[in-house]
């Protein structure tokens, strides 16, 4: 077995966006009581730690973070109707990123072989000097940040399955040959953006992969994608390390998507993601929670991703079978990205 490093806090709870809020502290509860009835030899629960200012800035405007940071005490405060916080959320918000840069500090220390941050508020939304989408700080965009500016990676491969696409950490990046970015996402969904050709500028022109996906698509087709273009794309790229943006909410139980993702389908898709790790990046991996809205289908989709990080295996993935109907999207995709 591998040795995985789960991180999380009751803490995270301290975040209250509101009582009918989708974002609700029970997401991050039902996560911690499934990781508590895992617990084995091989996974370590280590405490977050708080993401310094000068980490948060590596992303965002230092005067959008004095913004975020007005809002500590306050009752409430909506940077938009999504979009809330409550008197803890700043100090949440650092554990959130903090707790990201904890599991990959334990990986590239080699305290354990991989790693999930199992963190709220999400992140991936959350622009330069924005907050929206239930997200304050990009969390995962500061992680893959901090592994090139203070650790001197070269290369950081970041794939994202949330059902949104992941508008943030796309602008931060992509002016950017240093991060490959790829998105599967229900489209047209919020927040837009996302298309095919969406491929970067400048520098970054082709490290930014969208594969827009209709409305009703699952194991097959997500997994017909990974097999044709995100494995390709990521063996290519050659990452140094990869992060997942572990959005839960493409799975056919939750009610802010449309997708039929089930608990198989995110252990295919880790299990991929894995192997490209193993051949390029010493298994270097760190997952971190984004999205997920039915408290049942994100514990068993998140257990079914920590216990496929924990399988050590040496035999082959088999591709993934049917999923044809996902097929034109890839063609648009390859003629958008003629290096894939």
């Amino acid at each position: 077995m591998l040795k995985t490093a789960l991180i999380t806090d009751r803490r995270y709870t301290a975040h209250r966006p509101g009582s009918a809020h989708p974002e609700r502290p029970e997401r991050v509860e039902a996560m911690i009581e499934m990781a508590d009835g895992l617990r084995r030899d091989e996974l370590k629960f280590i405490a977050p730690r708080e993401a310094e200012l000068d980490e948060l800035e590596l992303c965002h405007e230092r005067d959008y973070i004095a913004s975020v940071a007005r809002t500590a005490g306050l009752d409430h405060y909506a940077f938009d109707p999504d979009t809330r916080t409550s008197p803890e959320s700043f100090r949440i918000a650092l554990l959130a990123a903090g707790g990201v840069l904890t599991a990959v500090e334990a990986v590239l220390e080699g305290v354990v072989d991989n790693a999930f941050a199992i963190v709220r508020p999400p992140g991936h939304h959350a622009l330069p000097a924005r907050a929206m989408g239930f997200c304050l700080f990009n969390n995962v965009a500061i992680a893959a940040a901090w592994l090139l500016q203070r650790r001197g990676l070269k290369r950081v491969a970041i794939v994202d399955w949330d059902v949104h696409h992941g508008n943030g950490t796309q602008e931060i990046f992509y002016y950017s040959p240093d991060v490959l970015y790829v998105s599967t996402h229900q489209f047209p969904q919020y927040p837009g953006t996302g298309a095919v050709d969406e491929i970067g500028e400048g520098a970054g022109a082709g490290y930014t992969v969208n594969i827009p996906l209709p409305a009703q698509f699952g194991d097959a087709e997500y997994l017909r994608a990974f097999d044709e273009l995100i494995v390709p794309a990521c063996r290519e790229f050659k990452p140094e390390f990869i992060l997942v943006s572990a959005g839960f909410d493409c799975h056919f139980r939750d009610p802010l998507g449309a997708m039929r993702v089930t608990e198989a389908g995110f252990a295919g898709m880790i299990r991929r993601l894995k192997q490209i790790a193993a051949e390029c990046c010493r298994g270097r991996i760190v997952a971190a929670l984004e999205g997920g809205y039915d408290l049942k289908a994100l514990a068993d989709s998140g257990q079914a991703v920590i216990e496929e990080l924990g399988r050590e295996t040496d035999e082959p993935i088999v591709a993934a079978a049917g999923g044809e109907a996902v097929m034109p999207v890839i063609e648009r995709a390859r003629r958008a990205h003629a290096r894939i």
